[in-house]
């Protein structure tokens, strides 16, 4: 690999986050196969090159085998871009997530849309971690998660009904998430679930593996078991915690949250 090819590797793997040599998941196209088979049979010098350039940015290549977890390929190689822990990459921003939840009649701003992919994400995380029993260390688990766009719809309508509009809004000091959760008009919720679905298999966090039907990705996985004990464990205080995350989301504000 020289360095027209690292040039190649480093602006593949920021777009799509993950390259394999081959899959036995997913059909794995000419490019990227290329673009795996150079990283893999870069001498010492050029990887740990290439590495030195992802630290300063905030990343970590990090490579994985069918000996290292289940679900990867026999003989092939998963590279993975995955952010370390506490860094905020600044090309990764909030712009394409902003502007895809906008065009979800009854977004309005972007507080708006960061409340609600906040919330769907932990809606996700109690569909792919609490209803399996898994814990957030449990990566070799990733294979197991399918789950099917409907079942997710339903999982949304069911946390809007039964935990966000009991409550009372007049026992809340700050109504500004409640608000939001509660301002879409009723079939809203499948607009908004799609473009969540649509941002999340863009950001390499899960793959399609039928039509309407996802798994968590590798990467998913991996990224909660680094960057669950150092950035979330503090938020979830029940035993049953990632079931307890969506309530403090909704009754405790940004502000409340930093000051304690």
């Amino acid at each position: 690999m020289n360095n027209s090819d690292m040039g190649r590797v480093h602006a593949y793997l920021l777009r799509h986050r993950f390259i394999e040599t081959k899959s036995g998941r997913r059909n794995v196209s000419r490019e990227e196969r290329e673009i795996a088979t150079l990283l893999r049979d870069a001498d010492f010098a050029m990887r740990r090159q290439f590495e030195e350039i992802l630290d300063g940015q905030g990343l970590q290549l990090v490579a994985f085998t069918s000996f290292d977890v289940k679900g990867i390929a026999s003989g092939a190689t998963v590279f993975m871009l995955a952010r370390k822990p506490d860094s905020a990459p600044p090309f990764w921003g909030t712009e394409r997530l902003v502007s895809r939840m906008l065009q979800v009649r009854g977004i309005n701003n972007d507080a708006e849309a960061k409340t609600w992919f906040t919330q769907l994400w932990f809606v996700l995380l109690d569909l792919l971690y609490t209803r399996k029993n898994r814990s957030p260390n449990a990566m070799q688990d990733w294979v197991d998660t399918t789950f099917t766009k409907e079942v997710f719809i339903d999982a949304v309508k069911d946390y809007l009904n039964d935990q966000v509009r009991k409550i009372d809004p007049g026992t809340l000091e700050v109504d500004q998430v409640y608000k939001t959760l509660t301002s879409l008009k009723t079939g809203a919720e499948a607009q908004v679930c799609n473009a969540f679905l649509e941002l999340m298999l863009d950001a390499g966090l899960i793959e399609e593996v039928n039509k309407d039907a996802y798994r968590q990705s590798l990467l998913f996985a991996y990224e909660m078991k680094t960057n669950f004990d150092r950035q979330l464990a503090h938020l979830l205080p029940s035993l049953d915690q990632l079931a307890a995350a969506t309530e403090i989301l909704v009754e405790r504000t940004e502000e409340e949250t930093e000051a304690k």
